[in-house]
């Protein structure tokens, strides 16, 4: 009873605080809503797409059967949903569209395209295909990549064709003497075989949907489903450090010791203030998980269990590591400066800002020591994935394992400084 009355009192006094919070609450959903939009238009429940229709500039100059050929995979119905394919003439003009950004990219096929293809010059035909030239938009990042990555493996489907032609017909030609005079009309029969193939759309690409869990549909990506946890999870963290230092400053401010001298044992008095500081960061992630909910239609899931379950778990454990971090910080300046690096370090190593898939593998295997990777892998089961309790179990277990050792650690340093 003693430990739910100081737990609570310290709950009620953080949520007077205004400035706490802005901190717990309005800032994760402000910056959630700035980094969400730079992404898609799903404000207000709106169907994000964030990567539909990128508008693409081809500009032809091979008359040609190659470069038709290379414009119908781009405007194919596999690529369709991703590419809005317009063909110009003018390169100029193009390439001031995209400056202008009213174009993401401008593709320009050169008019050696088809001979390089097909044979029909002197030159090599990898380093004449390799002629297409890419136009970016300076002012986009991602999506220019995108772009970048369908044309390289357009070119790199017509530069496997013509290669494997150049090679056959080479050995087969050395082989000559021994096959017959049958070889002398080899090279143009495949030439004219290949022009054929490639003709009958035998180059294609081809964008695979991989459904991840029991969803029979998968929907578009949806990048706030991401950053939403992930600004929530930053903001939490600097909150419950912040929460459990103000044991510090009770400390230097005399009203701890108060508290000790009454007949309440040291360990009631840490397990209350300690958990005050885990009852305000879970109301505090209730609150954003309905608000951004609300604000932006985020779904958070097909599993309440799955997400009361990470709820519980990524709060006990951050408050976990802010109680381990004032246990031993000889004051609250040093433990403000510490947590705050302790914070700004989980959360670029544990994937806050960048995922932690796209690191270099070193990188994304050594993310896993922090409580944030933890954190996100679970919440993104649950929001991109739409995966249920079971698929968060291992995330769930590895943050309770880290609170057990971090909150034991915690209080044997804390019961020590009051024993003094």
């Amino acid at each position: 009873m003693k430990i739910w009355t100081i737990a609570w009192k310290d709950t009620l006094i953080r949520f007077r605080d205004r400035n706490a919070l802005i901190l717990m609450i309005l800032a994760p959903l402000v910056l959630s809503a700035i980094i969400g939009s730079a992404f898609g238009g799903f404000i207000s429940g709106s169907d994000p797409v964030p990567f539909d229709a990128i508008p693409v500039l081809v500009i032809n100059q091979d008359e040609g059967a190659q470069g038709d050929q290379f414009i119908e995979i781009l405007t194919s119905d596999d690529l369709a949903d991703l590419l809005d394919v317009a063909v110009m003439t003018d390169l100029a003009a193009a390439r001031e569209q995209v400056q202008a950004g009213d174009a993401r990219a401008a593709i320009l096929i050169p008019a050696s395209f088809s001979a390089a293809v097909e044979g029909g010059d002197d030159d090599s035909s990898e380093q004449a295909i390799s002629q297409v030239q890419f136009y970016a938009d300076p002012g986009a990042t991602l999506t220019p990549n995108i772009v970048r990555g369908v044309v390289t493996q357009i070119v790199n489907g017509f530069n496997t064709a013509a290669i494997s032609v150049d090679v056959t017909v080479e050995q087969l030609t050395e082989a000559g003497p021994t096959l017959g005079p049958a070889m002398a009309n080899l090279g143009t029969v495949l030439n004219e075989e290949l022009e054929s193939e490639i003709g009958q759309n035998q180059i294609s690409i081809s964008l695979n949907d991989i459904s991840v869990g029991d969803e029979e549909e998968s929907g578009d990506l949806n990048p706030f489903a991401f950053f939403a946890p992930s600004m929530g999870i930053l903001f939490l963290m600097f909150s419950m450090v912040d929460g459990t230092r103000s044991i510090l400053d009770e400390q230097q401010g005399g009203t701890l010791d108060r508290l000790v001298s009454t007949p309440t044992s040291h360990l009631e008095i840490l397990l209350g203030k300690i958990g005050g500081v885990f009852l305000t960061g879970a109301l505090q992630f209730v609150v954003f998980v309905i608000a951004s909910s609300l604000l932006f239609g985020l779904d958070w899931g097909s599993s309440p269990l799955g997400l009361a379950l990470m709820v519980f778990v990524v709060v006990l454990a951050f408050t976990s590591l802010g109680a381990l971090v004032a246990a031993f910080a000889r004051d609250a300046n040093q433990a403000n400066i510490v947590g705050s690096v302790v914070t700004l370090l989980f959360a670029a190593l544990g994937g806050n800002f960048v995922p932690a898939q796209n690191f270099p593998p070193f990188l994304e295997q050594l993310s896993k020591i922090s409580i944030n990777r933890w954190a996100l892998d679970g919440f993104s089961d649950l929001t991109l994935f739409g995966l249920g309790l079971d698929a968060v179990l291992l995330e769930a277990g590895v943050l309770l394992g880290l609170s057990v050792v971090l909150v034991g650690l915690a209080l044997w340093q804390f019961q020590r400084r009051l024993a003094r």
